[in-house]
This record gives structure tokens, C-alpha cells and sequence, in this order.
């Protein structure tokens, strides 16, 4: 079993207001978390028997065999059940949903017009695999596409600010907003860093800035 472990800092009491601005009088709560998977990733069919419960896997053109999940809304979208977590890995996205473990922390995501959402498997882990656009009051994201390709502006979803370390969920969310879209830009920063004699990515250009000692 491979564990990786990082810092979890929680936010408290702190308004969150905006992706270059420092925030200032927060408190902030360290401790130690172990996030693991359970199994060793060493291949894109690592993921096969693990993730056949809960959805279907299938051949899809240039992108090979990916993976859908089973039993969602027709409206569903990654990254939208759950919440976001700073940590010394970047920001975590922290969900429910019983694929999160791999959807979320490996490979990358594409919108099919016939399909989908769909997941192309990746073996190189990260706390999320997402691209950011900030402008003042919102902060929005989108999975990174494959090889980490910058997805369309209208698979983006965003919220304000202010709400950004709450739970996040479907009907919290606005997609497709023209007017948002265009006040924003892109934030793509993807540094690796070696944590356990493992490359991993680590995602730290984005929303709200990591909080200061």
C-alpha cells in the first residue's frame, strides 16, 4: 500500500477574497493526514477491477479506454461533490463519492458530445488534477484535460469567493456564465515535487492563496 502524507491546514473563521490577495487574521489548524489508495498504481489497468463497481469501462477513439461512472445525474460534472482543502501538497479536493481516490488524484478528465464526462486513467498522483480561472470575486476550475491540456471556458464551474471553502455541490455551482468567464483568466501552475521516492504533481497556482504562517 502506498500512503502519502500531508499537512491538512484548516481555515477558520477566515473570509476568503480572491486568488492574489493575502488573507490575513485566519487561524489556521495543522495536522497530518495520510491519503491512500489502498493499492499499488503502477499501470493504467491497475485501476480496471477497482473501478468496475461503480461504472463501465469502454474504448472511446484517440483516448483509448476510459472509464464512466454509473448512477449519476445527466447533469453531473467532476469536482462538484465535495470540498477543497489546503494542503502542503496544494489544494485537495475531498469527495464522498466512491471513486474519488483515483478520478480525482489521477489521469484526467474530457467532455465527449456523445458520452460525457468521461476519465482517461493516469498513474502520476496529485491532491487534484485541475485548471483554475480567477478574476476578483470568482474562482473557478475545470479538470485538466488530457495531458494537461486547458479545457472549453463552458466546462468551467465557479463560485464566489466567499464561498469557496464551502461544501460544494451541483445546484452551489454556476456554469457557463459568459459574463463571469470573460472577467476571469487561466491559472494552470503544475510543479512536481519527490514526496516518498515518488514523482507527484503538485497544483499551487490557484484560489485563495496558500494561507501564511
Amino acid at each position: 500500500m502506498k500512503k502519502r502524507t500531508c499537512h491538512l491546514r484548516s481555515i477558520v473563521g477566515a473570509a476568503l477574497v480572491g486568488a492574489a490577495t493575502v488573507c490575513a487574521g485566519m487561524t489556521i489548524a495543522r495536522a497530518a493526514v495520510s491519503f491512500s489508495a489502498g493499492i499499488e498504481i503502477g499501470s493504467p489497468r491497475d485501476f480496471y477491477s477497482p473501478l468496475a463497481s461503480s461504472g463501465i469501462w469502454f474504448d472511446l477513439r484517440s483516448y483509448g479506454r476510459v472509464w464512466q461512472p454509473a448512477y449519476v445525474d445527466y447533469s453531473w460534472r467532476p469536482y462538484t461533490i465535495g470540498h477543497w482543502e489546503w494542503t502542503d501538497c496544494g489544494w485537495y479536493w475531498v469527495s464522498d463519492e466512491s471513486w474519488a481516490w483515483a478520478t480525482y488524484h489521477y489521469g484526467s478528465w474530457v467532455y465527449d458530445s456523445t458520452y460525457g464526462w468521461v476519465w482517461i486513467p493516469g498513474i502520476e498522483w496529485a491532491p487534484s488534477w485541475v485548471t483554475w480561472r480567477e478574476a476578483p470575486d470568482y474562482i473557478g476550475w475545470a479538470p485538466c484535460g488530457p495531458g494537461g491540456a486547458v479545457l472549453a471556458p463552458s466546462l468551467f464551474v465557479f463560485v464566489d469567493v466567499h464561498h469557496f471553502s464551502q461544501p460544494i455541490r451541483p445546484n452551489t455551482v454556476i456554469v457557463n456564465n459568459t459574463t463571469i468567464i470573460n472577467r476571469t483568466r487561466v491559472i494552470n501552475d503544475i510543479r512536481r515535487v519527490d514526496r516518498l521516492d515518488q514523482r507527484e504533481a503538485r497544483g499551487d497556482g490557484c484560489p485563495p492563496p496558500a494561507p501564511k504562517k
